[in-house]
């Protein structure tokens, strides 16, 4: 099957996919090395990141077009370019949530009116600038944390909210992700993680498996609760923080995550197809054992070209230079405890030390965390 992946970094589901058996059309930003191996086309696509890009649409189009794609998928970078997605779906045979219902999902204020009927915690939100407290001032539709700033009221705080920007309430604890799978109002829940964050701020630095039972449960009966009033299908992600036993909703990604990088031994893509079809797709078993996934980010501009790059780094760039805040690479590892996946990115991090020099490694935030 000839399947179309469009996401901002299309990496982890060319791979799946190409495990899987489908032949791919990678559509992103980056166009990385593995994405290209994995991939039998690719495409990087300037709307991610500039939505208003002269004729990008008509040249997303055309390569699909000429690949003729029999599924289409999406990953981040489209809940905020509703009307590209709207074409997308009446153009393609799109794999996906319908798009009002992308909007709907998307919509905080919608969203957490649907966590206060169904009794799950969630914290306010308003278009209107609070006057005391911890708030996060955030974007309608953005994704990766990067537009999350912290507003408590100092004078370079943000003085109103835009059409799509909003104030949710800061809520303290552990961030949390749920992975599921949505189908007929019922979900199959394949994972919980914990998120990590760069220092300072809230841009995704990857993910880390946990097996709490607490947690688990909690993540299954908030799942419960809110499906049923949503009308989701195949993959999609929930962002929450746990504090007190407690899991306190903050968004859902009605698409495929980044996280599944952490469950990619499973056959996610058949299993997303099989769901967007109301059929039944693979069994999915819990996964055992414990995994992360770390983004490193540039601090400062820096040359990569000349730099060696082992197999086992992944998202390696093949661009010769990486600007200020871009992700540099990505390191993975997997363990039978906790200690022993930091333990072997702590050794990834030290083998890359010896092989690019600590001059450079001292610009890279690796997020081990």
């Amino acid at each position: 099957m000839r399947l179309a992946i469009l996401s901002h970094s299309a990496r982890i589901y060319s791979q799946m996919a190409r495990r899987e058996g489908f032949d791919v059309l990678a559509v992103d930003a980056f166009a990385d090395a593995e994405t290209r191996q994995a991939a039998q086309a690719c495409f990087i696509w300037p709307g991610f990141d500039n939505p208003g890009a002269a004729h990008g649409m008509a040249d997303l189009l055309a390569q699909l077009d000429m690949f003729a794609p029999e599924a289409v998928v999406f990953g981040s970078g489209f809940e905020a370019n509703t009307k590209a997605y709207q074409a997308l779906c009446e153009r393609y045979p799109v794999y996906a949530n319908a798009a009002e219902v992308v909007m709907q999902v998307k919509d905080p204020f919608v969203l957490q009116q649907t966590c206060e009927r169904s009794g799950v915690a969630s914290p306010m939100v308003t278009r209107q600038k609070p006057v005391s407290g911890t708030w996060l001032y955030k974007q309608i539709g953005a994704c990766g944390g990067g537009h999350v700033q912290i507003d408590d009221f100092a004078a370079t705080g943000p003085s109103a909210a835009f059409d799509q920007t909003y104030w949710q309430v800061f809520q303290a604890g552990q961030a949390v992700g749920l992975l599921f799978i949505a189908q007929s109002n019922a979900c199959q829940l394949i994972g919980v993680h914990a998120l990590k964050q760069r220092p300072g701020g809230f841009t995704y630095a990857g993910a880390s498996r946990l097996h709490d039972e607490k947690i688990w449960a909690a993540a299954q009966q908030v799942l419960n609760a809110l499906l049923p009033k949503l009308n989701l299908v195949g993959l999609n992600s929930l962002d929450a923080i746990w504090v007190e036993d407690t899991l306190h909703v903050l968004e859902i990604n009605p698409r495929l995550s980044a996280s599944m990088r952490l469950y990619s031994q499973r056959p996610l893509i058949q299993a997303h197809l099989a769901s967007c079809q109301q059929a039944q797709g693979p069994a999915l078993s819990r996964l055992t054992g414990y995994a992360s996934h770390c983004i490193a980010y540039a601090q400062q501009a820096i040359t990569v070209g000349s730099l060696d790059w082992p197999e086992w780094v992944e998202d390696r760039p093949t661009t010769h230079e990486i600007a200020a805040g871009q992700p540099v690479c990505s390191l993975y590892a997997e363990a039978e405890t906790a200690c022993g996946v930091r333990a072997a990115l702590q050794d990834q991090k030290t083998q890359l030390e010896k092989l690019w020099g600590t001059y450079v490694c001292k610009h890279i935030e690796f997020n081990i965390h």
